[in-house]
Protein backbone atom coordinates (compact mmCIF):
# COMPACT_ATOMS: atom_id res chain seq x y z
CA UNK A 1 0.00 0.00 0.00
CA UNK A 2 1.04 3.41 -0.77
CA UNK A 3 2.71 4.98 2.14
CA UNK A 4 2.22 7.48 -0.48
CA UNK A 5 -0.41 1.92 0.15
CA UNK A 6 2.23 5.02 -0.47
CA UNK A 7 0.84 1.69 1.10
CA UNK A 8 2.72 3.78 -2.43
CA UNK A 9 2.41 4.05 1.37
CA UNK A 10 3.90 8.13 3.31
CA UNK A 11 6.32 9.63 5.64
CA UNK A 12 4.13 12.32 7.54
CA UNK A 13 1.80 9.61 8.05
CA UNK A 14 3.92 6.76 9.75
CA UNK A 15 5.89 9.45 11.45
CA UNK A 16 2.43 10.83 12.76
CA UNK A 17 0.74 7.85 13.60
CA UNK A 18 3.55 4.90 13.34
CA UNK A 19 6.69 6.82 15.20
CA UNK A 20 5.99 6.04 6.48
CA UNK A 21 3.33 5.85 1.13
CA UNK A 22 0.63 3.88 1.08
CA UNK A 23 -0.42 -1.49 1.06
CA UNK A 24 2.22 -2.05 4.99
CA UNK A 25 8.57 -5.41 9.20
CA UNK A 26 5.75 -5.68 11.10
CA UNK A 27 4.36 -8.52 13.51
CA UNK A 28 2.96 -11.66 13.07
CA UNK A 29 1.08 -10.69 16.18
CA UNK A 30 -0.81 -7.33 16.04
CA UNK A 31 0.24 -5.43 19.60
CA UNK A 32 -2.64 -3.80 21.01
CA UNK A 33 -1.63 -1.70 23.56
CA UNK A 34 1.49 -3.47 25.07
CA UNK A 35 -1.01 -4.96 27.31
CA UNK A 36 0.64 -7.84 29.87
CA UNK A 37 -1.53 -10.88 30.88
CA UNK A 38 -2.28 -9.11 34.06
CA UNK A 39 -3.41 -5.79 32.92
CA UNK A 40 -5.91 -7.81 30.60
CA UNK A 41 -7.14 -9.57 33.77
CA UNK A 42 -7.64 -6.48 35.32
CA UNK A 43 -9.31 -5.11 33.01
CA UNK A 44 -12.36 -7.71 33.31
CA UNK A 45 -13.03 -5.88 36.60
CA UNK A 46 -12.76 -2.26 35.49
CA UNK A 47 -15.89 -0.16 33.63
CA UNK A 48 -16.13 1.25 30.95
CA UNK A 49 -16.12 5.21 30.43
CA UNK A 50 -19.53 7.01 30.57
CA UNK A 51 -17.60 9.01 27.00
CA UNK A 52 -16.85 6.55 24.57
CA UNK A 53 -15.04 9.24 21.89
CA UNK A 54 -11.28 8.78 21.14
CA UNK A 55 -9.26 11.25 19.84
CA UNK A 56 -6.69 10.56 17.05
CA UNK A 57 -4.47 12.26 14.50
CA UNK A 58 -4.58 11.04 10.88
CA UNK A 59 -1.63 13.24 10.28
CA UNK A 60 -3.06 14.49 6.78
CA UNK A 61 -5.93 15.22 4.60
CA UNK A 62 -7.11 11.66 3.44
CA UNK A 63 -6.76 12.44 -0.62
CA UNK A 64 -9.14 9.78 -2.21
CA UNK A 65 -12.05 7.91 0.26
CA UNK A 66 -13.30 5.89 -2.85
CA UNK A 67 -12.20 2.49 -1.90
CA UNK A 68 -11.94 1.27 -5.83
CA UNK A 69 -9.41 4.11 -6.58
CA UNK A 70 -7.37 5.35 -3.20
CA UNK A 71 -3.80 4.19 -3.26
CA UNK A 72 -2.73 5.91 0.33
CA UNK A 73 -2.62 4.79 4.19
CA UNK A 74 -3.91 7.85 5.31
CA UNK A 75 -7.11 7.46 3.43
CA UNK A 76 -6.66 3.48 3.92
CA UNK A 77 -7.22 3.68 7.64
CA UNK A 78 -10.08 6.18 7.83
CA UNK A 79 -12.06 3.42 4.76
CA UNK A 80 -10.99 0.27 7.34
CA UNK A 81 -12.75 1.90 9.64
CA UNK A 82 -16.18 3.00 7.73
CA UNK A 83 -16.12 0.28 5.25
CA UNK A 84 -16.04 -3.94 4.99
CA UNK A 85 -15.42 -6.07 2.65
CA UNK A 86 -16.35 -10.32 2.32
CA UNK A 87 -13.85 -11.13 4.98
CA UNK A 88 -12.43 -8.65 8.02
CA UNK A 89 -9.45 -9.55 9.65
CA UNK A 90 -9.56 -10.56 13.20
CA UNK A 91 -7.43 -8.78 15.97
CA UNK A 92 -4.98 -11.81 15.60
CA UNK A 93 -4.36 -10.72 12.05
CA UNK A 94 -6.36 -14.29 10.76
CA UNK A 95 -9.48 -13.90 8.62
CA UNK A 96 -12.27 -12.63 10.43
CA UNK A 97 -15.99 -12.06 9.72
CA UNK A 98 -16.85 -9.90 7.29
CA UNK A 99 -20.13 -8.57 4.75
CA UNK A 100 -19.83 -12.55 3.88
CA UNK A 101 -21.74 -14.76 6.37
CA UNK A 102 -20.31 -18.40 4.71
CA UNK A 103 -17.82 -19.61 1.81
CA UNK A 104 -16.66 -22.03 -0.20
CA UNK A 105 -14.33 -22.23 -2.95
CA UNK A 106 -14.19 -25.70 -5.85
CA UNK A 107 -10.91 -26.58 -8.08
CA UNK A 108 -11.53 -26.01 -11.39
CA UNK A 109 -10.59 -28.06 -14.26
CA UNK A 110 -8.13 -26.10 -15.92
CA UNK A 111 -6.22 -25.43 -12.02
CA UNK A 112 -7.92 -22.58 -11.08
CA UNK A 113 -10.79 -22.35 -8.03
CA UNK A 114 -14.26 -20.40 -7.83
CA UNK A 115 -15.16 -18.75 -4.71
CA UNK A 116 -18.99 -18.59 -3.77
CA UNK A 117 -19.52 -16.29 -1.24
CA UNK A 118 -23.06 -15.98 0.95
CA UNK A 119 -23.79 -12.77 2.32
CA UNK A 120 -25.11 -12.07 5.15
CA UNK A 121 -28.85 -9.73 5.52
CA UNK A 122 -26.20 -6.55 6.46
CA UNK A 123 -27.15 -3.01 5.69
CA UNK A 124 -25.32 0.37 4.40
CA UNK A 125 -25.61 3.25 6.50
CA UNK A 126 -28.66 4.31 4.61
CA UNK A 127 -30.58 1.29 5.53
CA UNK A 128 -30.74 -0.33 2.34
CA UNK A 129 -29.40 -3.98 1.90
CA UNK A 130 -25.40 -4.57 0.95
CA UNK A 131 -26.26 -6.70 -2.03
CA UNK A 132 -23.61 -9.29 -4.29
CA UNK A 133 -24.62 -6.30 -7.40
CA UNK A 134 -22.67 -3.63 -5.40
CA UNK A 135 -19.40 -6.11 -4.79
CA UNK A 136 -19.48 -7.17 -8.51
CA UNK A 137 -20.23 -2.96 -9.72
CA UNK A 138 -17.54 -2.38 -7.49
CA UNK A 139 -15.24 -4.98 -8.85
CA UNK A 140 -15.81 -4.12 -12.19
CA UNK A 141 -15.09 -0.14 -11.45
CA UNK A 142 -11.65 -1.52 -10.20
CA UNK A 143 -10.76 -2.84 -13.49
CA UNK A 144 -12.67 -0.45 -15.38
CA UNK A 145 -10.08 0.90 -18.31
CA UNK A 146 -11.75 4.23 -18.15
CA UNK A 147 -11.67 4.51 -14.09
CA UNK A 148 -7.52 3.11 -15.28
CA UNK A 149 -7.66 2.65 -10.81
CA UNK A 150 -3.68 2.21 -9.63
CA UNK A 151 -4.75 -1.00 -7.96
CA UNK A 152 -6.68 -2.55 -10.72
CA UNK A 153 -3.70 -5.39 -10.45
CA UNK A 154 -4.56 -6.89 -7.51
CA UNK A 155 -7.53 -8.28 -9.58
CA UNK A 156 -6.15 -8.57 -12.84
CA UNK A 157 -2.31 -9.99 -12.05
CA UNK A 158 -2.78 -10.51 -8.17
CA UNK A 159 -5.71 -12.15 -7.80
CA UNK A 160 -5.86 -13.70 -11.50
CA UNK A 161 -9.36 -13.15 -11.57
CA UNK A 162 -10.68 -14.65 -14.89
CA UNK A 163 -10.43 -12.40 -18.12
CA UNK A 164 -10.18 -9.22 -15.16
CA UNK A 165 -6.81 -8.49 -17.48
CA UNK A 166 -8.67 -8.75 -20.65
CA UNK A 167 -11.56 -6.57 -19.63
CA UNK A 168 -9.08 -4.07 -18.18
CA UNK A 169 -6.62 -4.08 -21.32
CA UNK A 170 -10.54 -3.41 -23.19
CA UNK A 171 -10.06 -6.16 -25.28
CA UNK A 172 -13.33 -7.75 -23.84
CA UNK A 173 -16.49 -5.42 -23.02
CA UNK A 174 -18.93 -8.03 -22.09
CA UNK A 175 -19.10 -8.68 -18.17
CA UNK A 176 -20.33 -12.25 -18.06
CA UNK A 177 -16.95 -13.64 -20.06
CA UNK A 178 -15.10 -12.07 -16.96
CA UNK A 179 -14.88 -14.38 -13.14
CA UNK A 180 -16.68 -11.24 -11.41
CA UNK A 181 -20.36 -12.49 -10.97
CA UNK A 182 -23.71 -11.31 -8.91
CA UNK A 183 -25.36 -14.54 -9.18
CA UNK A 184 -28.53 -13.11 -6.96
CA UNK A 185 -28.75 -10.86 -4.42
CA UNK A 186 -27.30 -12.78 -1.63
CA UNK A 187 -24.61 -14.89 -3.64
CA UNK A 188 -21.36 -13.34 -5.40
CA UNK A 189 -19.00 -15.91 -7.12
CA UNK A 190 -15.62 -15.37 -8.21
CA UNK A 191 -13.35 -17.37 -11.00
CA UNK A 192 -9.32 -17.30 -10.63
CA UNK A 193 -7.42 -19.27 -13.29
CA UNK A 194 -5.15 -20.49 -10.63
CA UNK A 195 -4.60 -20.92 -6.77
CA UNK A 196 -4.52 -18.37 -5.22
CA UNK A 197 -3.21 -19.27 -0.95
CA UNK A 198 -3.70 -15.46 0.50
CA UNK A 199 -7.22 -14.62 -2.07
CA UNK A 200 -9.55 -15.01 1.23
CA UNK A 201 -7.20 -12.74 3.26
CA UNK A 202 -6.94 -10.42 -0.11
CA UNK A 203 -10.29 -9.27 0.21
CA UNK A 204 -10.57 -7.33 2.96
CA UNK A 205 -7.41 -4.92 1.34
CA UNK A 206 -9.53 -1.62 0.63
CA UNK A 207 -9.32 -2.28 -3.53
CA UNK A 208 -11.75 -5.25 -2.57
CA UNK A 209 -14.37 -3.24 -0.56
CA UNK A 210 -17.20 -2.54 -2.09
CA UNK A 211 -18.63 1.46 -2.79
CA UNK A 212 -22.53 1.73 -2.59
CA UNK A 213 -23.38 1.33 -6.21
CA UNK A 214 -25.94 3.56 -5.66
CA UNK A 215 -24.18 6.20 -4.03
CA UNK A 216 -21.57 5.56 -6.97
CA UNK A 217 -24.01 6.61 -9.72
CA UNK A 218 -25.83 9.37 -7.58
CA UNK A 219 -23.12 11.35 -6.74
CA UNK A 220 -20.61 10.64 -10.15
CA UNK A 221 -17.85 12.52 -9.85
CA UNK A 222 -18.58 13.99 -6.38
CA UNK A 223 -18.16 10.51 -4.69
CA UNK A 224 -15.90 10.35 -1.60
CA UNK A 225 -15.83 14.33 -1.75
CA UNK A 226 -17.55 14.72 1.55
CA UNK A 227 -19.28 12.73 4.61
CA UNK A 228 -22.54 13.32 2.78
CA UNK A 229 -21.16 12.35 -0.64
CA UNK A 230 -20.89 8.38 0.54
CA UNK A 231 -22.87 5.78 2.29
CA UNK A 232 -20.93 3.36 4.84
CA UNK A 233 -20.53 -0.33 4.93
CA UNK A 234 -18.44 -0.35 8.13
CA UNK A 235 -18.08 0.03 12.16
CA UNK A 236 -18.15 3.37 11.52
CA UNK A 237 -19.69 6.44 9.42
CA UNK A 238 -17.55 9.68 8.55
CA UNK A 239 -19.45 12.21 10.64
CA UNK A 240 -17.83 14.79 9.56
CA UNK A 241 -15.20 16.29 7.46
CA UNK A 242 -13.30 19.95 7.00
CA UNK A 243 -10.74 19.55 4.63
CA UNK A 244 -7.12 19.62 5.67
CA UNK A 245 -8.40 20.42 9.75
CA UNK A 246 -10.08 17.33 11.15
CA UNK A 247 -12.18 14.18 9.96
CA UNK A 248 -14.48 12.74 12.55
CA UNK A 249 -16.13 9.41 12.59
CA UNK A 250 -19.49 8.35 14.90
CA UNK A 251 -20.84 4.76 15.54
CA UNK A 252 -22.87 2.66 12.65
CA UNK A 253 -25.94 1.92 13.96
CA UNK A 254 -26.73 0.13 10.54
CA UNK A 255 -23.58 -1.90 10.86
CA UNK A 256 -24.49 -5.80 10.87
CA UNK A 257 -22.13 -5.92 14.15
CA UNK A 258 -22.86 -3.11 15.68
CA UNK A 259 -22.99 -4.61 18.98
CA UNK A 260 -19.40 -5.09 19.17
CA UNK A 261 -18.74 -1.74 18.51
CA UNK A 262 -18.35 0.49 21.91
CA UNK A 263 -16.62 3.65 20.60
CA UNK A 264 -19.19 5.88 19.97
CA UNK A 265 -17.07 8.34 18.22
CA UNK A 266 -13.77 9.33 16.95
CA UNK A 267 -12.19 12.54 16.42
CA UNK A 268 -9.25 12.90 13.79
CA UNK A 269 -7.28 16.04 13.73
CA UNK A 270 -4.81 16.11 10.54
CA UNK A 271 -1.88 17.58 12.55
CA UNK A 272 2.40 17.51 10.96
CA UNK A 273 3.46 19.14 13.40
CA UNK A 274 5.19 16.95 15.94
CA UNK A 275 5.89 19.47 18.63
CA UNK A 276 2.11 20.09 18.27
CA UNK A 277 0.69 16.39 18.40
CA UNK A 278 3.27 15.18 21.07
CA UNK A 279 2.22 18.47 23.14
CA UNK A 280 -1.73 17.81 22.66
CA UNK A 281 -1.08 13.87 23.70
CA UNK A 282 0.97 15.28 27.09
CA UNK A 283 -2.11 17.65 28.23
CA UNK A 284 -4.89 14.97 27.28
CA UNK A 285 -6.03 16.30 24.23
CA UNK A 286 -5.11 13.40 22.29
CA UNK A 287 -5.37 9.55 23.36
CA UNK A 288 -2.94 8.19 20.69
CA UNK A 289 -0.05 9.20 18.81
CA UNK A 290 2.97 8.27 17.03
CA UNK A 291 6.01 9.09 18.52
CA UNK A 292 8.61 10.48 16.58
CA UNK A 293 12.65 9.96 17.21
CA UNK A 294 13.36 13.38 18.64
CA UNK A 295 10.46 12.30 21.68
CA UNK A 296 12.20 8.35 21.82
CA UNK A 297 14.37 9.26 25.01
CA UNK A 298 11.30 10.80 27.09
CA UNK A 299 8.92 8.25 26.26
CA UNK A 300 10.77 4.88 26.36
CA UNK A 301 10.25 4.68 30.02
CA UNK A 302 6.78 5.66 29.77
CA UNK A 303 4.08 2.35 30.62
CA UNK A 304 2.05 4.13 27.24
CA UNK A 305 5.07 3.60 25.22
CA UNK A 306 4.99 0.83 22.35
CA UNK A 307 6.51 -0.31 19.61
CA UNK A 308 6.02 -2.96 16.79
CA UNK A 309 8.28 -3.51 13.50
CA UNK A 310 5.96 -3.59 10.41
CA UNK A 311 6.43 -4.67 7.01
CA UNK A 312 7.33 -1.47 5.50
CA UNK A 313 10.02 -0.29 3.11
CA UNK A 314 10.89 3.19 2.48
CA UNK A 315 13.69 4.16 -0.38
CA UNK A 316 14.49 6.67 -2.85
CA UNK A 317 12.61 6.63 -5.50
CA UNK A 318 13.50 7.75 -8.71
CA UNK A 319 11.66 8.85 -11.89
CA UNK A 320 13.22 6.81 -14.68
CA UNK A 321 11.93 8.98 -17.22
CA UNK A 322 13.15 11.94 -16.20
CA UNK A 323 15.35 13.05 -19.20
CA UNK A 324 18.52 12.41 -16.31
CA UNK A 325 17.68 10.44 -14.01
CA UNK A 326 16.71 7.93 -16.35
CA UNK A 327 20.91 7.87 -16.55
CA UNK A 328 21.74 4.46 -14.64
CA UNK A 329 25.36 6.00 -13.72
CA UNK A 330 23.64 9.10 -12.38
CA UNK A 331 20.83 7.12 -9.98
CA UNK A 332 24.33 4.76 -8.90
CA UNK A 333 26.06 8.19 -8.33
CA UNK A 334 23.01 9.14 -5.98
CA UNK A 335 22.58 5.88 -4.48
CA UNK A 336 26.08 5.27 -3.14
CA UNK A 337 26.51 8.59 -2.12
CA UNK A 338 23.56 8.13 0.98
CA UNK A 339 25.02 6.80 3.82
CA UNK A 340 22.03 4.78 4.79
CA UNK A 341 23.28 3.43 8.19
CA UNK A 342 24.47 6.70 9.59
CA UNK A 343 20.83 7.79 7.94
CA UNK A 344 19.09 4.71 9.88
CA UNK A 345 20.66 5.55 13.52
CA UNK A 346 21.32 8.74 13.43
CA UNK A 347 18.67 10.80 11.91
CA UNK A 348 15.46 8.23 11.70
CA UNK A 349 17.13 6.86 15.64
CA UNK A 350 13.39 5.10 16.29
CA UNK A 351 14.30 1.53 15.87
CA UNK A 352 14.03 0.88 12.21
CA UNK A 353 15.94 -1.83 10.52
CA UNK A 354 18.64 -0.61 7.64
CA UNK A 355 17.71 -2.24 4.39
CA UNK A 356 19.16 -4.96 2.44
CA UNK A 357 16.84 -4.91 -0.30
CA UNK A 358 13.21 -4.17 -1.31
CA UNK A 359 11.15 -6.52 0.40
CA UNK A 360 10.94 -6.13 4.42
CA UNK A 361 11.27 -8.54 7.33
CA UNK A 362 8.60 -10.78 8.19
CA UNK A 363 7.00 -11.76 4.69
CA UNK A 364 7.31 -15.77 3.85
CA UNK A 365 10.08 -17.37 2.02
CA UNK A 366 11.31 -20.89 1.24
CA UNK A 367 12.82 -23.28 3.19
CA UNK A 368 10.32 -22.48 6.75
CA UNK A 369 12.83 -18.78 6.42
CA UNK A 370 11.02 -15.43 5.76
CA UNK A 371 12.20 -14.02 2.36
CA UNK A 372 14.34 -11.29 3.94
CA UNK A 373 16.79 -14.51 5.35
CA UNK A 374 16.64 -16.04 1.88
CA UNK A 375 17.95 -12.86 0.22
CA UNK A 376 20.46 -12.57 2.95
CA UNK A 377 21.67 -15.43 1.73
CA UNK A 378 22.24 -14.49 -1.85
CA UNK A 379 24.23 -11.49 -0.45
CA UNK A 380 26.01 -13.34 2.08
CA UNK A 381 27.45 -15.55 -0.50
CA UNK A 382 27.56 -12.25 -2.57
CA UNK A 383 25.66 -13.16 -5.37
CA UNK A 384 24.07 -9.93 -5.35
CA UNK A 385 23.54 -6.42 -3.61
CA UNK A 386 22.15 -2.86 -3.70
CA UNK A 387 24.70 0.26 -3.84
CA UNK A 388 26.43 0.93 -0.28
CA UNK A 389 27.53 3.92 0.92
CA UNK A 390 31.27 5.21 -1.30
CA UNK A 391 31.72 8.27 -1.76
CA UNK A 392 34.52 7.90 -3.48
CA UNK A 393 32.97 5.57 -6.77
CA UNK A 394 29.49 8.01 -5.86
CA UNK A 395 31.83 10.78 -7.62
CA UNK A 396 33.29 8.67 -10.26
CA UNK A 397 29.57 7.42 -11.41
CA UNK A 398 28.21 11.13 -11.00
CA UNK A 399 31.45 12.06 -13.66
CA UNK A 400 30.84 9.46 -16.07
CA UNK A 401 26.41 9.87 -15.72
CA UNK A 402 27.31 13.88 -16.64
CA UNK A 403 29.75 12.93 -19.62
CA UNK A 404 27.13 10.93 -20.94
CA UNK A 405 24.24 13.34 -20.80
CA UNK A 406 26.27 15.92 -22.52
CA UNK A 407 25.53 18.25 -19.09
CA UNK A 408 27.31 19.91 -15.75
CA UNK A 409 26.79 19.45 -12.46
CA UNK A 410 24.98 23.12 -12.39
CA UNK A 411 22.83 22.04 -15.27
CA UNK A 412 22.00 19.11 -13.19
CA UNK A 413 21.89 20.36 -9.93
CA UNK A 414 19.24 23.16 -11.23
CA UNK A 415 17.17 20.56 -12.83
CA UNK A 416 17.28 18.23 -9.96
CA UNK A 417 14.62 18.53 -6.78
CA UNK A 418 14.26 16.41 -3.80
CA UNK A 419 10.19 16.05 -3.63
CA UNK A 420 8.49 15.56 0.03
CA UNK A 421 6.19 16.17 2.82
CA UNK A 422 5.03 19.07 4.99
CA UNK A 423 6.37 17.99 8.16
CA UNK A 424 8.80 18.70 10.54
CA UNK A 425 10.08 15.26 10.21
CA UNK A 426 9.86 14.90 6.58
CA UNK A 427 11.98 17.93 5.90
CA UNK A 428 14.44 16.80 8.72
CA UNK A 429 15.02 13.44 6.70
CA UNK A 430 15.13 15.49 3.12
CA UNK A 431 17.78 17.73 4.36
CA UNK A 432 19.89 14.53 5.13
CA UNK A 433 19.77 13.26 1.91
CA UNK A 434 20.29 16.56 0.66
CA UNK A 435 23.56 17.31 2.98
CA UNK A 436 24.75 13.99 1.68
CA UNK A 437 24.34 14.57 -1.80
CA UNK A 438 26.22 18.31 -1.02
CA UNK A 439 29.24 16.83 0.42
CA UNK A 440 29.67 13.80 -1.79
CA UNK A 441 28.71 14.74 -4.94
CA UNK A 442 28.65 18.47 -5.00
CA UNK A 443 25.46 19.51 -5.61
CA UNK A 444 22.64 21.20 -3.90
CA UNK A 445 19.42 20.22 -4.52
CA UNK A 446 16.53 21.81 -3.77
CA UNK A 447 13.87 19.89 -1.63
CA UNK A 448 10.09 20.76 -2.38
CA UNK A 449 7.65 20.59 0.65
CA UNK A 450 4.42 19.92 -1.08
CA UNK A 451 0.87 18.65 0.83
CA UNK A 452 0.66 14.82 0.98
CA UNK A 453 -2.28 14.66 -1.69
CA UNK A 454 -0.42 16.95 -4.33
CA UNK A 455 2.76 14.80 -3.38
CA UNK A 456 0.78 11.78 -4.85
CA UNK A 457 -0.61 13.89 -7.79
CA UNK A 458 2.69 15.04 -8.55
CA UNK A 459 4.25 11.25 -8.41
CA UNK A 460 1.20 9.95 -11.13
CA UNK A 461 2.06 12.94 -13.19
CA UNK A 462 5.35 12.13 -13.39
CA UNK A 463 5.88 15.20 -11.96
CA UNK A 464 9.19 14.81 -9.96
CA UNK A 465 12.89 13.97 -10.15
CA UNK A 466 13.71 12.21 -6.78
CA UNK A 467 11.66 11.29 -3.69
CA UNK A 468 11.07 9.16 -0.64
CA UNK A 469 8.44 6.83 -0.92
CA UNK A 470 7.55 4.06 0.99
CA UNK A 471 5.31 0.75 0.70
CA UNK A 472 3.86 -1.29 3.33
CA UNK A 473 2.59 -4.63 2.84
CA UNK A 474 -0.90 -5.22 1.61
CA UNK A 475 -0.91 -9.13 2.40
CA UNK A 476 1.44 -11.86 3.77
CA UNK A 477 3.21 -12.38 0.78
CA UNK A 478 7.24 -10.78 -1.10
CA UNK A 479 4.71 -10.25 -4.15
CA UNK A 480 2.73 -7.16 -2.69
CA UNK A 481 6.38 -5.89 -2.77
CA UNK A 482 7.81 -7.09 -6.34
CA UNK A 483 4.67 -7.07 -8.32
CA UNK A 484 4.95 -2.89 -7.96
CA UNK A 485 7.57 -2.43 -10.27
CA UNK A 486 6.22 -4.30 -13.00
CA UNK A 487 6.01 -2.42 -16.40
CA UNK A 488 2.82 -0.10 -16.41
CA UNK A 489 1.69 -1.23 -13.15
CA UNK A 490 -0.31 1.64 -11.57
CA UNK A 491 1.77 2.01 -8.54
CA UNK A 492 4.87 1.79 -10.76
CA UNK A 493 5.54 5.59 -9.99
CA UNK A 494 9.17 4.92 -10.75
CA UNK A 495 8.09 4.24 -14.19
CA UNK A 496 10.71 1.83 -14.83
CA UNK A 497 10.54 -0.91 -17.49
CA UNK A 498 12.46 -3.68 -17.36
CA UNK A 499 11.43 -7.15 -19.45
CA UNK A 500 13.73 -9.75 -17.75
CA UNK A 501 12.25 -8.49 -14.34
CA UNK A 502 8.60 -8.50 -16.12
CA UNK A 503 9.25 -12.30 -16.81
CA UNK A 504 10.94 -12.79 -13.52
CA UNK A 505 7.06 -11.50 -11.80
CA UNK A 506 5.14 -13.50 -13.93
CA UNK A 507 6.62 -16.88 -12.84
CA UNK A 508 5.60 -15.66 -9.21
CA UNK A 509 2.58 -14.90 -9.76
CA UNK A 510 1.77 -18.32 -11.96
CA UNK A 511 4.27 -20.54 -10.09
CA UNK A 512 4.27 -22.59 -6.86
CA UNK A 513 6.42 -22.68 -3.83
CA UNK A 514 10.17 -22.45 -4.72
CA UNK A 515 9.62 -21.38 -8.03
CA UNK A 516 7.94 -18.94 -7.63
CA UNK A 517 10.15 -17.38 -4.39
CA UNK A 518 13.38 -17.56 -6.84
CA UNK A 519 11.62 -15.54 -9.16
CA UNK A 520 11.55 -13.45 -6.64
CA UNK A 521 14.80 -13.07 -5.49
CA UNK A 522 16.26 -12.90 -8.93
CA UNK A 523 13.88 -9.54 -9.71
CA UNK A 524 15.56 -8.54 -6.60
CA UNK A 525 18.90 -8.71 -8.24
CA UNK A 526 17.93 -6.95 -11.20
CA UNK A 527 16.71 -4.37 -9.36
CA UNK A 528 19.80 -3.84 -7.30
CA UNK A 529 21.31 -3.47 -10.63
CA UNK A 530 18.85 -1.30 -11.85
CA UNK A 531 17.96 1.23 -8.96
CA UNK A 532 15.05 2.45 -9.99
CA UNK A 533 14.43 2.45 -6.01
CA UNK A 534 17.56 2.81 -3.32
CA UNK A 535 15.79 0.80 -0.27
CA UNK A 536 16.92 2.64 2.80
CA UNK A 537 15.11 1.25 6.19
CA UNK A 538 12.48 -1.22 7.20
CA UNK A 539 9.99 1.00 9.37
CA UNK A 540 9.49 0.49 13.26
CA UNK A 541 6.03 2.24 14.86
CA UNK A 542 6.62 3.99 17.70
CA UNK A 543 3.29 4.75 19.25
CA UNK A 544 2.12 6.33 22.84
CA UNK A 545 -1.46 4.88 24.02
CA UNK A 546 -3.39 6.58 26.95
CA UNK A 547 -3.89 3.67 29.82
CA UNK A 548 -7.14 3.74 29.51
CA UNK A 549 -7.83 3.23 25.37
CA UNK A 550 -7.88 -0.57 24.94
CA UNK A 551 -7.91 -2.81 22.05
CA UNK A 552 -6.10 -0.26 19.43
CA UNK A 553 -5.18 -3.19 16.99
CA UNK A 554 -2.39 -2.84 15.01
CA UNK A 555 -1.36 -4.99 11.90
CA UNK A 556 1.69 -5.82 10.36
CA UNK A 557 0.13 -6.07 7.16
CA UNK A 558 -2.71 -4.51 5.12
CA UNK A 559 -4.03 -1.43 7.02
CA UNK A 560 -2.24 -0.43 9.86
CA UNK A 561 -4.79 0.45 12.45
CA UNK A 562 -7.79 -1.42 13.46
CA UNK A 563 -10.36 0.86 15.99
CA UNK A 564 -13.68 -1.87 15.45
CA UNK A 565 -12.85 -3.32 18.56
CA UNK A 566 -11.61 0.34 20.40
CA UNK A 567 -12.82 1.37 24.19
CA UNK A 568 -12.18 3.33 26.70
CA UNK A 569 -12.50 2.55 30.12
CA UNK A 570 -13.33 4.98 33.19
CA UNK A 571 -10.27 7.07 34.31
Amino acid sequence: MRKHKWLLLLLVVVMVLSAVLTGCGKSEEPATNGENEEEKKEEKTEKLAAEQILRINWGEEPPDLDPQTTTDQVSMEVLNACMEGLVRLNPDGTVGKGLAESYEKQDTESGGEIWTFKLRDAKWSDGTPITAKDFEDAWFRAIDPEVAAQYSYQLTDTAGIKNADKFFAGEITDRSQVGIKAVDDKTFQVELTRKVPFFLSLTSFTTFIPAQSAAVTNFADTYASAADKMVYSGPYVVSEWNHEQNLNLKKNDNYWDAESVKLQEIKGDMITDSNTFINLYDTDELDVTGVPSDFLEKYKGSSEYGSVAEATTWYIQYNCEDKYIKNLNIRKALSMAIDAKSFVDNVLANGSILADGLTPTLLPGKGGKEFAENRKELLDNKEYTFPTFDAAKAKEYFETGLKELGITAQQFQEHTTFLTGESDTAKKQAAAIQSMWKQNLGIDVKIETVSFKLRIDRYDRKDYTTTFAGWGADYNDPLTFMDLWVTGSGNNTAFWSNAAYDEDIKKAVNGEGDERIDAMLDGEKILAEELPIFPIWYNARNFLTKPYVKDVIRFPVGADLEFKWTYLIEH
